[in-house]
């Protein structure tokens, strides 16, 4: 059996790197040079935009309590996600800097959806606390400084607004941490626009029910997106397909192949959500082309088709001994 894997992620491929010495390395440097630039802006635009919305969630968060307006509050702990989100972002792209260890040979990915699970569980608890003080509420009112309290809220939204053109600038390629990221701000400038309306409500009709019911409203659309977190986050933890791409369609790509006489033991995963990982045993039949020309048309194939970063297959004739699902 033949152990290959994609031709840059292991050593024994070397060979084939020395075949294409010249352009094909000024070209890997020139493409390596750009792929630091294009991390290094994503990482700037990620951090400044983390301490603005992580700021002004301070602002919120105090105003709220000192104004006693609970959609406030909300907004604030909205932003609290938004912040999480910029920050596991860019944690996310220094991550990609770092290499495997002997101790971690996946290298430090996995962090990013540890953090990101616990971050959905606690989205979901901060719900659950702004339901419970909604309810209590609307029960007993409260007075708000409607006034103040729309002046914070306008605010806020100016601060979103920025922090959204902040994000989506530029002529370069969006990564896709940087597209989740302006989705999150997207989704509080909703709730900065809802805030804005409940202070209004209270100015001109009094409406003090107003700010509990909105603040319900803001909780609703904060314990979702908890929800989908936590979906993703386990999804990708216990190894599941990854989004977008079905395994069946994998097999019969690889069964297109007319070298390719069966695929066993196929597998495909991710670390982070991004990076796609992929095993399987692929049985050959007498006489075919060589086990390496199989493993270069399949990763070839693989890599066009599925973006598959991490390829690792075993190829050979299938023999009771080499395969554990009785090829």
């Amino acid at each position: 059996m033949d152990h290959s894997s994609h031709p840059h992620n292991h050593d024994q491929n070397q060979d084939h790197h020395h075949d294409h010495q010249g352009p094909h390395h000024e070209h890997a440097r020139t493409h390596e040079h750009n792929h630091d630039h294009t991390h290094h802006a994503s990482y700037g635009k990620l951090i400044v935009s983390f301490w603005f919305i992580l700021g002004f969630m301070f602002v919120e968060i105090i105003s709220g309590w000192i104004f006693h307006s609970l959609t406030l509050m909300s907004d604030g702990f909205h932003l609290l996600t938004d912040a999480v989100a910029l920050g596991l972002a860019a944690f996310a792209v220094t991550l990609e800097k770092r290499k495997a260890t002997e101790a971690k040979t996946f290298g430090f990915k996995r962090f990013e959806i540890l953090a990101a699970f616990g971050n959905g569980l606690a989205i979901i608890f901060i719900s659950a606390l702004i339901a419970v003080q909604a309810v209590e509420r609307l029960i007993h009112p409260v007075p708000v400084a409607a006034k103040s309290m729309l002046w914070v809220a306008s605010l806020g939204m100016v601060v979103n607004v920025f922090v959204a053109w902040w994000l989506h600038r530029g002529e370069e390629e969006k990564t896709l941490n940087e597209e989740s990221a302006f989705l999150h701000v997207l989704g509080d400038l909703g709730a900065s626009l809802t805030a804005i309306v409940a202070g209004i409500l209270i100015l001109t009709k009094g409406w003090l029910w107003a700010d509990p019911v909105l603040s319900l409203i803001i909780a609703l659309v904060i314990v979702v997106t908890g929800v989908k977190l936590l979906r993703r986050s386990a999804h990708i933890l216990v190894e599941g397909a990854p989004e977008g791409i079905e395994l069946d369609a994998v097999r019969k790509s690889m069964l297109s192949s007319p070298q390719v006489n069966n695929v066993h033991d196929l597998h495909l995963w991710t670390m982070n959500g991004r990076d796609l990982y992929l095993s399987a045993h692929v049985e050959t039949l007498p006489g075919t082309a060589s086990e390496k020309s199989i493993t270069e048309t399949l990763t070839q194939k693989l890599s066009h088709e599925f973006h598959v970063n991490h390829i690792t297959l075993q190829v050979g004739h299938c023999l009771e001994a080499d395969c554990g699902t009785q090829c």
